[in-house]
């Protein structure tokens, strides 16, 4: 089996419910978390979980933000959105204009270099153990192993996350962002272990796409990288027509011991 057919084969089973069961994210107890923290690689990664933090300011949860790399290494950054800042200082007034919308409490911004977060991976792991220990969020919301669409920066905040998680007590759930039917077909989740996982489905309601809009356009200096996201489209009609975002979650137990697991991904 090659590797894009088996991927499609796992991104299929995963839309079907076939590996892992089913349910939609307001089964899972949403209520009962009082912090969440999302660990992303990118500004403007936080839109690709923009209707699940939303839906955990709505129950009642304080969500942070720990965004690992600096942003600045995208070529077609719009020079004149960056003004006189530094990419950095762009990126980071973008970014937390975007979890103003979306309610997000705090944006962590520890500033390692984009594109070359694998090599920092040590001390990224760090920073991000160290956020979970201060913060004991119920839930932690970051990539799955093949960091939705393959970027290395992705993968690394995995694997930074998964590294974490290794050594939390009593760690939090865990969450793990998949790309979307029909992109799942072609990426799959590079998920394995002896246990399913729950593959959690979250439908935006039309505010909750309205706020996910918003949070797009904050990111200014993006919007051509944005747009071929997009495939062209406007957001709000992309997010129209892809309304549902995708998740591999594992409760606290089965976290802790997935990120312990050597052999499992």
């Amino acid at each position: 089996m090659t590797a894009v057919g088996g991927a499609w084969r796992q991104g299929l089973r995963l839309h079907l419910g076939v590996e892992g069961a089913r349910r939609p994210v307001e089964a899972l107890g949403l209520e009962r978390l009082t912090r969440a923290l999302v660990v992303l690689a990118h500004p403007d990664d936080e839109l690709n979980a923009a209707g699940l933090v939303q839906r955990l300011r709505a129950a009642g949860a304080r969500v942070d933000l720990l965004v690992l790399t600096d942003g600045a290494a995208n070529p077609w950054t719009d020079a004149s959105a960056v003004g006189a800042r530094t990419p950095f200082e762009c990126r980071a007034d973008e970014v937390r204009a975007s979890a103003a919308v979306l309610g997000v409490g705090e944006v962590l911004l520890p500033g390692f270099p984009d594109s070359r977060l694998r090599q920092h991976l040590d001390a990224a792991a760090a920073v991000v153990r160290a956020e979970v220990s201060k913060r004991r969020p119920g839930l932690v919301v970051g990539f799955d192993a093949r960091g939705i669409n393959g970027h290395p920066d992705h993968v690394a905040a995995h694997q930074a996350l998964r590294r974490a998680l290794t050594d939390v007590a009593d760690g939090p759930a865990l969450a793990m962002l998949l790309p979307p039917p029909p992109f799942s077909w072609a990426l799959g989740a590079g998920f394995r272990w002896s246990e399913p996982p729950t593959v959690a489905t979250l439908t935006l309601s039309d505010d909750e796409l309205s706020h996910k809009v918003a949070a797009f356009e904050a990111h200014r200096s993006q919007r051509r990288t944005l747009r071929l996201l997009t495939g062209g489209l406007p957001p709000r009609r992309f997010f129209q027509l892809f309304r549902r975002e995708w998740f591999l979650w594992l409760e606290g137990p089965a976290a802790a011991a997935w990120a312990r697991d050597e052999g499992a991904t």
